[in-house]
């Protein structure tokens, strides 16, 4: 709890401390610029030892898939249609031209593989998994039972693949289990259709459109991309094509040519702090607490937090050591990270400009194979005090739920607090 309370006390009397945080970081690793298409990073925070005379029996996790190509053809060849045309036009500048090559060689590479998970990606959780056994080796020891989930899309499924994989070259007496089906996406991907209509009414488009008005940057990016700013203004919808080639410029990070050229140059650090706030914000506005929708998106993972909570009575009520992986998408990761109020990521901000300067930071949530880790400990199978610690992308995170012994939470107190809130939400 103490860490907890500094972390608050922090974010209360530091937002313009926070601010520059932000700006130091997109410096020290642009990529993290690019929000729910960063590459996953390693860990580099060490682990707490386990509570003592407990050891971990049981895992219970929910991952993303691992870096990917863009889902839809248009995402490349709109913005290189716009400047193939303005090159034949004369109108590029020598950036622009460079800017085009790089398009072209993007939609090459991506040419019938959109939405498809990229060698990165396959990489990202291969090594997730090693982690997960050398950190808690004696959940999967002999023959323990690992039963894992896909969503249907088959980036989840080749992520989930290359995960069981890495496992089961460890231990080759693993009783593995794995389906993605369509019996099971009630709670891996809930489609809440009512939810959805919801999410983005006109107060919340007219706040977000005043928002994107104040942190504006396409001016300067065209100006670098063109030799003629009258055709670019008259011509082009510059504010769409700064967004379509920004979105490339993030995504190079997750495939191979991240070891030819950086779409990212073609910005200053301020611009690609302005450029991240408006994906920030939208970010918020789709599932965050957000005062402008009713603040229910987080309740769209419902049904995954009770199957959660399912799954670990089961396994905890088995003399069994084990674990529950699950492979799905950053819509899921976010709006569940918001419904746990992980790291304080269910607070509501009325004023977008709060987001980043508390602490409301999306890469720290989703980026490519981010994953929210429940780790399960006990004396022996008859233990009644079950301990677990969470971890948000492997470092271990805190929950609004009070504890005696933190980084770990009792996992009663955990069941009773939300399966609580769970009931208050009234479908």
């Amino acid at each position: 709890m103490r860490k907890k309370l500094l972390f608050i006390l922090f974010i209360l009397f530091s937002h313009v401390a926070w601010g520059q945080k932000i700006r130091e970081e997109l410096k020290d690793d642009l990529l993290r610029a690019g929000s729910n298409y960063y590459a996953y990073p390693d860990p580099d925070t060490p682990l707490s030892p386990a509570p003592k005379g407990k050891k971990p029996f049981y895992i219970s996790t929910y991952a993303r898939h691992g870096s990917r190509y863009l889902i839809r053809a248009k995402e490349y060849e709109w913005p290189y249609q716009v400047m193939k045309k303005a090159g034949e036009q004369g109108k590029l500048s020598e950036v622009g031209k460079q800017v085009l090559e790089q398009l072209a060689i993007l939609r090459e590479e991506a040419k019938d593989r959109y939405g498809e998970l990229t060698p990165l990606g396959a990489s990202q959780h291969r090594k997730i998994a090693q982690r997960m056994y050398n950190n808690f080796p004696e959940v999967f020891k002999g023959m323990a039972i690992v039963d894992a989930k896909s969503t249907v899309v088959v980036r989840c499924i080749i992520s989930m693949e290359n995960a069981l994989l890495q496992l089961t070259k460890n231990n080759p007496s693993l009783v593995v289990r794995s389906d993605a089906s369509q019996h099971d996406m009630y709670y891996m991907n809930l489609q809440d259709t009512l939810l959805f209509k919801k999410r983005l009414p006109k107060a919340a488009l007219d706040v977000y459109a005043d928002f994107c008005k104040r942190h504006a940057v396409h001016e300067p990016s065209m100006r670098r991309l063109f030799n003629d700013s009258i055709f670019y203004r008259d011509s082009i919808d510059a504010y769409e094509l700064n967004k379509a080639i920004f979105k490339l410029a993030s995504s190079v990070q997750g495939t191979e040519m991240r070891y030819h050229f950086n779409l990212f140059d073609i910005y200053t650090a301020d611009e690609l702090y302005s450029n991240w706030m408006q994906y920030n914000a939208y970010w918020y506005l789709l599932f965050g607490n957000s005062p402008w929708n009713g603040g229910t998106q987080p309740f769209t993972q419902r049904n995954l937090l009770r199957k959660i909570i399912e799954d670990a009575d089961f396994n905890i009520a088995s003399p069994r050591n084990g674990a529950t992986l699950r492979f799905g998408h950053e819509t899921i990761v976010l709006p569940l990270t918001c419904l746990l109020g992980l790291n304080g990521f269910d607070r509501q901000f009325d004023d977008l400009e709060k987001l980043d300067v508390n602490g409301w930071i999306n890469f720290d949530v989703f980026p490519m194979a981010a994953n929210i880790q429940w780790i399960f400990y006990r004396k022996n199978p008859k233990d009644k005090d079950v301990l677990f610690k969470i971890l948000l992308n492997e470092k271990e995170a805190w929950l609004p739920i009070p504890t005696d012994c933190e980084p770990y939470y009792h996992w009663k107190d955990f069941r009773e607090f939300y399966i609580n809130k769970l009931n208050s939400y009234q479908e």
